[in-house]
């Protein structure tokens, strides 16, 4: 290699197009950073050795792209591998050309017993990918995009030609080779910043800066003492993406899987999250080249959204894919236009403070008032307080026998209000703040609270505080169990007859990070559990989020996919860990079990637990 030699008029060649590709690579990368750098907010920098050693698992490990799609995700991980590997050859490659190598003759010698074995595995990883989407074709990765063919051939040009050049080979042959392997890596950096493939350069950088909290949207801060001009500019200001938003949008590699995991989709609705949510954003950034295009958003599509963040969870290049509060806060708060079957739902939180309208709750009547001597705020959440489910009040008391057996006090508060999950997620964020500032005053004091709705959670804890601090620490009811059950606190036996299976809640699994504490509480009372196929943080939603329970579908089956799922299972019992969940499971599970088959019981953690405690 270090004879062959390159004339000046091939050393201006190659200077020429090298920076020219190197420039058009760089404007083009460019155009898209400064119209993410118009968006709302700041790229966050905190917790930055956890964002580093997430950018090397999701990155380097490629964690979330062979999760769920194995083998799809290892042949990835064998080309982007392969990438990492050829890096050192490729720089020394162009340094050659310039009569200025950086590596011996010796030294690339001996890397090629790596390089060449890691040039086939790229051969063989690029081919499967191409069969997968030439031949194969799943649905989910969409029509057929040229740029993808073209980006394979030219993976297998460099590997070929890579391969090629190691041989002992004529210096014309050797010199047509080496043009070759040049002409398609300068291809790559005119491709890759105009096509989806721009994911090599942004992944990283979007994985670093994505957010740790689920679901990530901005607060709306609303002043009812601000003048006219300060609130119209605050309502103007929700139609521009965040800096990470747009920094998604650009980043989007369009593999699908937002939509493969969305419950409204599978369940034959029109939504579809990887269009709706993110390609329908990109070509309105770019023709405007600013970050103003949320007005853009489908709308009958965000209406369909149960809030699950299974899209956002599942994306492998970090992207919070969810938008439907986007599109329902534009809707609600600047357009004025709130669905019907809404409506009632917004006046009754707005008059009464809860979802039905009501003025009493017997199941709170006859629990303990709340008092600053009792270790928990026993937050009963409209579900439970006002019967939307009727026998879901024997899950409460189920919880409070539980409580009672291990001497722990609690108690409910007089003046609860709904915490305002449904607002929030509806787009209604002025009886949202309502809603939240009546229910901090009343948490004043408290240290604890528990809850048996994950949405009240979710809202006391982490969506509240986006506007200020709170003072007190939120649990879910399952992890206060978990620990009653660690420190022997109650003490139960393993009587639970029949299949036993879990459904995991989108806003304990995915938003709270809590798969692990009903596990071990269902696993103690029975030795026949088994899991769902859609389990953890991989669940399937029940379809009553983003206020959908007080929805009625006009397309689409979202509310039975789950249920379905129950059924083909053949367990005896299914569990659950949210009221919602358990509400959907009883309306769906009845309508869809076989009348051969005995009705599968419908059960909260509460219930299992309290069913089999020994007390004394």
């Amino acid at each position: 290699m270090d004879n062959f030699q390159f004339s000046s008029i091939e050393k201006i060649i190659l200077t020429l197009s090298t920076l020219t590709c190197l420039g058009s690579f760089s404007y083009e990368v460019w155009r898209r950073f400064k119209i993410v750098l118009k968006g709302r907010e700041s790229l966050p920098f905190d917790q930055f050795g956890k964002r580093c050693w997430r950018v090397v698992r999701e990155v380097l490990f490629h964690e979330k792209v062979m999760s769920g799609r194995f083998w799809p995700g290892l042949m990835h991980g064998l080309v982007f591998w392969g990438f990492l590997v050829f890096g050192l050859i490729t720089i020394n490659h162009f340094a050659t050309g310039f009569g200025v190598p950086l590596l011996s003759s010796s030294f690339h010698h001996a890397y090629s017993y790596f390089g060449i074995p890691f040039a086939i595995l790229v051969l063989i990883g690029i081919i499967a990918l191409a069969y997968r989407r030439f031949i194969t074709r799943p649905k989910y990765l969409g029509k057929t995009s040229p740029t993808s063919g073209l980006v394979a051939v030219f993976i297998a040009i460099l590997m070929l030609t890579y391969i090629f050049g190691e041989w002992d080979l004529s210096p014309l042959v050797w010199k047509i080779n080496w043009w070759l392997h040049t002409s398609v890596i300068l291809g790559f950096l005119w491709l890759v910043p105009r096509s989806k493939h721009l994911h090599l350069v942004l992944a990283p950088v979007n994985i670093f800066f994505k957010p740790f909290i689920l679901p990530d949207h901005t607060p709306v801060e609303i002043d009812l003492e601000a003048s006219e001009e300060e609130l119209d500019n605050m309502l103007a200001s929700l139609t521009k993406m965040t800096m990470n938003q747009a920094l998604d949008v650009f980043s989007c590699v369009e593999c699908g899987r937002c939509t493969e995991v969305c419950p409204a989709n599978r369940g034959g609705g029109i939504l579809d999250p990887k269009n709706h949510f993110m390609l329908d954003l990109r070509d309105p950034l770019m023709e405007t080249g600013d970050v103003d295009v949320l007005a853009q958003l489908n709308v009958e599509a965000g209406w369909e959204c149960t809030t699950c963040q299974a899209c956002t969870d599942v994306c492998p290049v970090g992207n919070n894919v969810e938008k439907s509060d986007e599109i329902r806060r534009l809707e609600v708060l600047v357009e004025g236009k709130v669905p019907q079957e809404y409506q009632k739902l917004f006046n009754n939180l707005q008059e009464s403070g809860n979802t039905e309208g009501a003025f009493s709750s017997p199941l709170a009547d006859s629990l303990p008032r709340y008092n600053s001597e009792m270790e928990y705020v026993l937050w009963l959440g409209c579900f439970a307080r006002y019967g939307l489910d009727p026998d879901f009040e024997n899950s409460v008391r189920s919880f409070t026998k539980i409580l009672d057996a291990a001497k722990v006090s609690y108690g409910v508060l007089e003046k609860e209000h709904c915490s305002g999950d449904p607002a929030n997620r509806l787009g209604d964020k002025l009886t949202f703040s309502m809603l939240r500032g009546h229910n901090v005053k009343e948490l004043g004091g408290a240290k604890k609270v528990v809850t048996l709705c994950p949405h009240c959670a979710v809202n006391l804890g982490s969506e509240y505080a986006k506007y200020g601090e709170i003072n007190y620490k939120v649990e879910h009811h399952t992890q206060v169990i978990e620990r009653l059950l660690n420190e022997d606190k109650i003490i139960v036996e393993k009587g639970e007859k029949g299949k036993v299976t879990f459904h995991d809640p989108c806003n304990l699994s995915r938003m709270m990070d809590e798969v692990d504490a009903p596990r071990k509480a269902i696993t103690s009372v029975t030795n026949d559990f088994m899991e769902l196929e859609e389990s953890g943080r991989k669940t399937l939603c029940c379809g009553a989020g983003g206020g959908l329970w007080w929805k009625k579908e006009t397309k689409g089956r979202t509310h039975l996919v789950r249920a379905e799922q129950v059924v083909e299972s053949g367990a005896d019992t299914v569990v659950t860990g949210c009221n919602f969940c358990y509400g959907m499971m009883k309306q769906g599970l009845g309508a869809l079990t076989p009348d051969d088959r005995s009705a599968i019981n419908v059960k909260d953690v509460a219930d299992i637990v309290a069913e089999n405690m020994i007390t004394s």
